[in-house]
């Protein structure tokens, strides 16, 4: 599929487009219209020392585009052809390792040319050099009308491009090879490169005769003159040129073949012969035809190329329906005020005091523009780009000269990484994998990361992207951080992907396989690299708002996470629909998308997923929750920080089911399966705390007396094979809930909440090893099947957990521990294999609480609100169905109920 340019359009519209063609030698720059492929104005050129400096190469190139805008200042757009390798679709150099432009490795050289916009980067394109050269003849040249076209150029290299319509084709097929290139196919001993081009000629010359040539016009004037040496070498390269492009002539089947460059210019000595060897081979429907435009195709291909990608980038913006995130829950406010009392906040915020959080650019650039470099590093997902962009036009106010670098030059390819990471990645169709043991300097080429250099000559260098501090650079960090809830949704519309990957579109890429990867890989080490910036980071910025990205100082950062780590803290929840959600939580939460189909899970306190938002002046800077315990996990978890370490180990979540279905029946795993499986550190225990419910509903918990293994791993397979329902009520006990009822869910036990519960999960940390057994033959939101893992499951089951065990064991009998003074203790007993431990308080007016070197976590169950204050001297309200943690470190604190009525809360801790 593909779009031709409207010609008759810039015929009407007379728009000027400025191409400019660099070379090893020398830039050359031209105004350029379409009206019959004619240069309108004068050519520029400029010699240059392509192996000389950044002010040398680019900043020549920059004051050339100068002068052509100049003459001509109506130019709309800018297009360069440029030689490889090279990011076109971002503007950044690849080039490394070899002499020329080897100063240029990594450098954005989009944002480089800015400043000779006024500001705007929007209008200059790249394009490879030998695709600008085709377009440039397919627009007014040898190639015009073609639908399919292959140019090649034959000069100092074999460079080629094949085109349908004025598209070049650049992803490999059966009819394309990979980026289009035919300079790496082998020939003989070789490649292609060292067989076609002027290096061939001038070295078989001086083999075969001893004498020294000054090029392929010398050899051919030899030729013209009836040298047989020289003859002979023109009909070899015709008959090897011919074997190199039949197969590729007869996969693409193009109407035109079009060669160019310097060789080209004696073509009377080998054009006939190349033309008789194809047609030997069978190519006889391609017309074959020496290049028209020569020098100037280059130039007006990238023009010409820029005004395709104007036109395209302004239909978009125009009518782009495209989001840049896929989810129903709405974007976090940059302001917000705290909720009344009652009122379920979905924005919580620390407060860290007034004027510590700043929402312009332009005082992030200040702050910037003060030092010579700077080292932007962050997490996956952010918009580098816009973001770059964004902040360039900031720091060009300062008249500065401005070099930025990107991390991701240095970045291996997707193919060295895709082979580095399969090995914790797990079988295709499993949603699990394995915890990777790599660190992010793994991603990273490390020669390539050290040849990315400030350029002394600027004023200031800034190297952006992931992993950019791993450069090595003396220079403040600044640190770009993304929320992960946030990252999924970028991850689903297909504007982010994994770490070192190109982004992809939802259909070619299934978000599961994208979560995947970020779970076991991405996070892991992007995570281990953040924490061994935290103590440096000098600036931290929130991401999550394209057009508004809040930022403070680190030292604010560091001083408001261990305030927390004192006193108290409430991470900022998150919300998804599911198969079986329910209605409770769009019912009862005020600020939530009423439009969801449903709301199944609320992420109160998953960790690995969560933020924390700080406040100062309204507005709410979030971080991921890793930083706290990467800045302080002593503190918060106490007793057991040895134990635990960053791994914060408690989860709570809401699974609301009222007025939705049935969740799966399920198991989670043994420890040591999750352990050598997976490469968790510990594995997920959980309990049912029922918050509320209606219609006497059921959680199914444990097998029936007498059910066996393989009958009910027997029944399982043969739904799953012949879509089969099973009724579960024959494998499965079910028993009826009650509010503030306590069901516990030990690894290894078969269970699922009915229909018409909300469900507190008082659970340990990790929450994706859910293993499906039974999915009551439903598809899920997308229209697809859930996945199932049955044999996951059936390793894993404890079917010891029958009949009236199940009562003793995974049913919690609280008892009092004491009731006086409008205060009553229970303890709810967890199983004897869950880690921690919970505790229910009712009381009138007020508890004091001694952490005894415990974190503790609370939820009011009952009630209105309530407020906390700290042994420090900080208050802060919680209301009804809030989650909160008090750190260890706290020592002492009480706890007051707003509300007339009685107020009840549960409390779970570390046994």
């Amino acid at each position: 599929m593909f779009v031709h340019t409207n010609i008759h359009y810039y015929y009407m519209k007379k728009e000027i487009y400025t191409g400019i063609d660099i070379g090893g030698t020398h830039v050359a720059a031209a105004a350029v219209k379409v009206d019959g492929g004619v240069v309108e104005r004068s050519l520029f050129k400029r010699a240059i020392n392509a192996a000389g400096s950044i002010d040398e190469t680019v900043g020549a190139w920059r004051q050339l585009m100068y002068e052509t805008l100049e003459y001509e200042p109506n130019t709309v757009g800018v297009g360069f052809s440029m030689p490889g390798p090279f990011d076109y679709e971002r503007g950044i150099s690849m080039i490394e390792g070899v002499a020329k432009f080897n100063s240029l490795f990594g450098l954005n050289i989009k944002e480089y040319m800015r400043s000779a916009l006024n500001g705007s980067a929007g209008s200059i394109a790249f394009i490879n050099d030998a695709a600008a050269f085709a377009l440039g003849e397919y627009y007014c040249g040898a190639a015009k009308g073609s639908q399919k076209s292959l140019v090649i150029t034959l000069g100092t290299g074999f460079g080629s491009a094949f085109l349908v319509g004025d598209v070049p084709q650049t992803t490999a097929s059966q009819e394309v090879p990979a980026n289009g290139y035919l300079y790496n196919t082998p020939f003989k001993d070789s490649i292609a490169d060292d067989y076609f081009s002027t290096r061939w000629f001038v070295r078989t010359w001086e083999e075969r005769t001893g004498q020294k040539v000054g090029g392929v016009k010398d050899i051919a004037q030899s030729a013209v003159g009836g040298d047989a040496v020289a003859k002979a070498m023109f009909a070899e390269f015709a008959a090897g040129l011919a074997e190199v492009l039949a197969p590729k002539l007869a996969a693409f089947k193009p109407d035109t073949l079009v060669i160019g460059g310097n060789i080209a210019r004696a073509s009377d000595m080998f054009l006939d012969d190349l033309v008789n060897n194809l047609k030997i081979k069978h190519i006889t429907d391609t017309k074959v035809r020496i290049c028209e435009k020569w020098d100037e195709a280059p130039l007006i291909g990238a023009a010409l190329y820029a005004g395709s990608k104007s036109r395209n980038l302004e239909a978009e913006t125009l009518n782009s329906t495209t989001p840049l995130r896929k989810t129903t829950q709405f974007l976090a406010p940059t302001k917000s005020m705290p909720t009344a009392a009652g009122q379920y906040d979905i924005y919580p915020a620390f407060p860290v005091g007034n004027g510590k959080i700043h929402s312009d650019l332009k005082t992030l650039a200040e702050m910037i523009a003060a030092h010579k470099t700077i080292v932007i590093d962050g997490f996956e997902g952010v918009f580098w780009d816009s973001f770059t962009a964004s902040l360039n036009i900031e720091l060009l106010k300062h008249k500065k000269n401005i070099c930025i670098y990107s991390s991701d030059a240095a970045m291996k390819s997707e193919e060295e990484l895709k082979a580095m990471i399969i090995k914790y990645l797990g079988d295709d169709d499993s949603i699990f994998g394995k915890i990777t043991d790599l660190t992010l300097a793994d991603w990273f080429d490390a020669v390539k990361l050290t040849n990315i250099k400030p350029n002394p000559d600027a004023d200031i260098n800034i190297l952006i992207g992931c992993g950019a501090a791993l450069a090595g650079w003396d220079a403040p960090i600044f640190y770009v951080d993304l929320p992960k809830n946030e990252l999924q949704f970028r991850m689903r519309a297909g504007t982010a992907s994994n770490l070192g990957f190109k982004k992809h579109t939802e259909k070619q890429t299934d978000f599961k396989d994208m979560y995947k990867q970020a779970f076991f890989v991405d996070w892991i080490v992007l995570n281990r690299h953040k924490a061994s910036l935290l103590p440096q980071i000098e600036v931290v910025i929130d991401a999550q708002r394209p057009d508004n990205h809040l930022f403070m100082k680190g030292d604010d950062l560091r001083s408001g996470l261990s305030a927390m780590s004192h006193n108290f803290f409430r991470v900022r929840p998150w919300f998804e629909s599911g198969a079986w959600g329910g209605q409770w939580m769009k019912n009862h939460f005020e600020g939530l998308n009423k439009e969801a189909e449903n709301l199944a899970w609320s992420f109160e306190l998953m960790v690995a997923e969560n933020g924390l938002m700080f406040e100062s002046d309204g507005y709410r800077l979030e971080v991921s929750f890793d930083f706290l315990m990467f800045n302080n996990f002593r503190d918060v978890l106490g007793d057991c920080a040895d134990r635990f370490g960053y791994d914060f180990p408690i989860r709570f979540d809401f699974l609301d089911t009222i007025d939705g279905g049935n969740l799966s029946v399920q198991c989670h795993p043994r420890p040591e399966y999750i352990k050598s499986e997976f490469g968790m550190p510990f594995t997920q225990d959980e309990t049912y705390y029922i918050l509320d419910c209606k219609n006497n509903p059921k959680v199914y918990l444990g097998f029936r007396e007498g059910v066996e293994k393989d009958e009910f791993h027997k029944a399982l397979i043969d739904s799953q094979k012949n879509g089969k329902e099973i009724d579960i009520d024959r494998y499965v006990r079910s028993f009826r809930a009650k509010k503030h009822d306590l069901f516990l869910i030990p690894n290894g036990t078969v269970h699922a909440s009915g229909k018409d519960n909300l469900v507190l999960e008082i659970s340990s940390a990790p929450y994706i090893f859910t293993f499906k057994m039974y999915d009551w033959m439903r598809l899920d939101l997308d229209g697809l099947p859930r996945p199932i893992n049955i044999e996951h499951g059936i390793k894993n089951l404890y079917f010891e957990r029958q009949g009236n065990s199940v009562e003793d064991e995974l049913i919690c009998k609280p008892y009092i521990i004491s009731d006086m003074d409008g205060v009553k203790i229970e303890h709810l007993p967890t199983h004897k294999e869950q880690f921690y431990d919970v505790m229910r308080y009712s009381f009138d007016n007020k508890i004091d609480i001694e952490t005894g070197g415990k974190f503790h976590v609370w939820m009011l169950v009952e009630g209105v609100s309530v407020t906390i204050e700290t042994a420090a001297g900080m208050r802060q309200r919680f209301n009804f169905a809030e989650t909160f943690v008090i750190p260890a470190s706290s020592g002492s604190y009480s706890i007051y109920n707003e509300a007339n009525t009685r107020a009840m809360m549960v409390k779970a801790f570390i046994k």
